[in-house]
């Protein structure tokens, strides 16, 4: 047997989708394949349950697509399952062979959009209400492929990844490996770093350890400054690891602070101990999947979770993020330590 799975993006929705891919390759035996952005490409394809990975541009000429197709359609299907239930996903898809059986599976609206639940032959069958964890709305869309047995599943061993050795700390160094990712696209997701920096300092008080920064090219000037407020032990690495690589820090670190982020949900996955910080976004929809406990959000608060971008709270902004303490969160920390 052999199944496509379509989980385009992005770093965090990849890491979430994996309890539902691992639980289709152990219920069927199949043989997956993984449908996903050429940027994420590297990471799936270090996945050890995952036979070959196939690359769908969402930029890029009409050669790069035609190539894309082509290799989509040289392969044959006994089931093809989206995961991300949008109009980007839904149509390769519906492009992918399948066999005479072979059907296409994915969300229904609203957890599909765009109309992308139009080109599904079967729908998942989810709560009315929509009050579901992503993970457990692409865990659905297994389910209605491969039934769970009657008898019960054992737990999923932990991920095996192919991954490089992690950089060492340096030999001085005493106490835990602390990795920090504070950095999202949302600037209602991103704790201030004034906070991050009291927290990493009540923490080394305590434990003594590192602490490396973890983001993008584009977060470098702003890791440089975090670094520089929590002195000793604080080291910037914004830009300086490949998604692997990151991959194989978050692995080997004792411990991930972070704001709901893909670091945070690929640590969650890894089995790395982690906390996070939630704002405008919903733990009960997208918190780490195996780590709820570890999330620290404002309680009381009527304008949370709005899952918008930009704050519109003008009397209080960012109150949802203001009024979570560096003590809360070190708190949850060393119980985690």
């Amino acid at each position: 047997m052999k199944v496509l799975v379509v989980k385009l993006s992005s770093l965090g929705d990849i890491a979430q989708a994996l309890p539902a891919v691992r639980r289709l390759a152990a219920r069927t035996g199949a043989e997956i394949h993984w449908l996903v952005q050429p940027e994420y490409a590297a990471l799936v394809g270090a996945l050890s349950f995952v036979g070959k990975v196939l690359v769908w541009p969402r930029h890029g000429g009409w050669g790069e697509r035609l190539a894309a197709l082509r290799d989509l359609r040289g392969e044959t299907y006994d089931a093809v399952l989206d995961l991300q239930g949008l109009l980007k996903s839904a149509l390769p898809a519906s492009l992918a062979r399948r066999t005479g059986g072979g059907k296409t599976y994915g969300m229904p609206p609203p957890a599909a959009r765009e109309h992308a639940w139009s080109l599904y032959r079967v729908r998942a069958s989810l709560p009315a209400d929509g009050r579901l964890h992503s993970a457990d709305e692409m865990m659905a869309v297994v389910d209605a492929f491969a039934p769970p047995p009657a008898e019960g599943e054992a737990p999923l061993p932990p991920l095996e990844m192919r991954l490089p050795r992690p950089p060492q700390l340096p030999e001085e160094v005493t106490g835990p490996w602390v990795v920090l990712a504070p950095f999202s696209r949302w600037a209602t997701k991103n704790w201030p770093p004034a906070k991050f920096a009291e927290t990493a300092k009540r923490l080394r008080a305590d434990w003594g350890g590192a602490f490396w920064i973890l983001g993008g090219k584009g977060d470098a000037p702003a890791g440089e400054r975090l670094a520089g407020t929590i002195g000793k032990g604080a080291r910037n690495c914004c830009g300086e690891f490949s998604l692997l690589e990151t991959c194989a820090v978050l692995k080997a670190a004792d411990l991930l602070l972070a704001v709901d982020s893909g670091p945070l949900h690929w640590a969650d996955a890894l089995g790395t101990p982690a906390v996070s910080v939630y704002g405008a976004t919903d733990p009960a929809r997208t918190g780490p999947y195996g780590q709820l406990s570890g999330v620290v959000a404002a309680e009381g608060l009527s304008c949370r979770p709005c899952h918008k971008r930009t704050c519109g709270n003008a009397s209080s902004p960012l109150a949802c993020l203001q009024h979570v303490t560096p003590q809360a969160v070190a708190a949850v920390a060393a119980k985690a330590l």
